[in-house]
């Protein structure tokens, strides 16, 4: 009896310590929690949230100066009943942990960019973090069709030195990985072109009339009423110009001189024009005397 109690007291606390250990390994397991796949015009943008935690030996050896690569890794595939699915767009992203003991300054690389940051954990938000990842354009993906994406995150052995990668392959300390998650891929549709704002065009000879909206909608605009016309007041007609004539004499002011009854030219006084036929005693006007005719 004494024997059995022993035992019981010596199993139960180490059963206590197998299921918290089992526990905490499984609570660090590195896992993608979410992803988002938005357009932005014509660009297909990616954010996800990674749950994603260093060891001991890779703390170790990134406080010792060694670079840490972690890749993003991203496969957009369209299924296919009759072979294996079809790839139609993949794309990879990868940063760089580097500390400098010098300097005591953290860093986050990504291709050509470079971001200070002021520890480790901010270092690894950055990874757990992604936001607005550019994976490819939107025509690459066509609306009617369906799709399946599926993202993990990895530790890089392969951008690492030969002796440490070795070392890596030889435990699984450096094995860092999330396994493949599939997510849903939704692409909308092409929306409508913008109805045309300009006025309905004139009736046409031998076409209908355009229709008329009715007279309760928002696009009916009163006419004004038309004014009645009134009648033009009459203007009065111009007074007849007298046309000039010969007196019994032939004399008129202002007139030419002809011959009169008795054949003399008229008062002094007119252009001084004499026609054939007058006398010669009246030199006024322009002094401009036809000859006369001969008998």
């Amino acid at each position: 009896m004494i024997i059995l109690r022993l035992h019981r007291v010596l199993i139960l606390p180490v059963v206590i310590l197998v299921l918290l250990w089992g526990s905490t390994v499984a609570a660090s397991e590195p896992a993608v929690q979410s992803v988002t796949l938005t357009e932005r015009g014509r660009d297909l943008l990616l954010s996800a949230d990674v749950s994603l935690d260093l060891n001991s030996q890779l703390e170790d050896a990134v406080s010792r100066g060694l670079p840490l690569y972690f890749s993003v890794e991203v496969e957009i595939r369209r299924p296919r009943w009759y072979w294996f699915d079809e790839v139609v767009l993949s794309s990879t992203q990868t940063w760089r942990i580097v500390y400098n003991p010098l300097t005591r300054q953290w860093r986050v690389h990504s291709g050509n960019l470079a971001l200070p940051v002021g520890s480790l954990v901010e270092a690894l938000s950055v990874v757990r973090h992604v936001r607005n990842w550019r994976i490819g354009e939107r025509d690459a993906l066509r609306a009617d069709d369906r799709y399946e994406g599926r993202l993990r995150v990895r530790f890089d052995i392969s951008q690492l030195s030969k002796p440490f990668q070795v070392n890596a392959l030889n435990s699984s300390e450096w094995s860092l990985a999330t396994p493949w998650t599939e997510f849903d891929v939704r692409i909308g549709k092409d929306a409508p072109p913008p109805a045309s704002s300009a006025p309905p065009s004139a009736a046409q000879p031998g076409l209908p009339p355009p229709p008329v909206p009715p007279p309760g909608s928002a696009s009916s605009v009163p006419l004004p009423a038309a004014v009645p016309s009134s009648p033009l007041p009459a203007q009065p007609a111009p007074a007849p110009v007298p046309a000039p004539s010969n007196g019994a004499n032939g004399n008129h002011p202002g007139g030419i001189n002809g011959a009169g009854a008795n054949g003399t030219n008229g008062a002094n006084g007119g252009h001084g024009l004499s026609l054939p036929g007058a006398s010669q005693g009246n030199r006024a006007g322009l002094g401009l005397t036809p000859p006369t005719e001969s008998q």
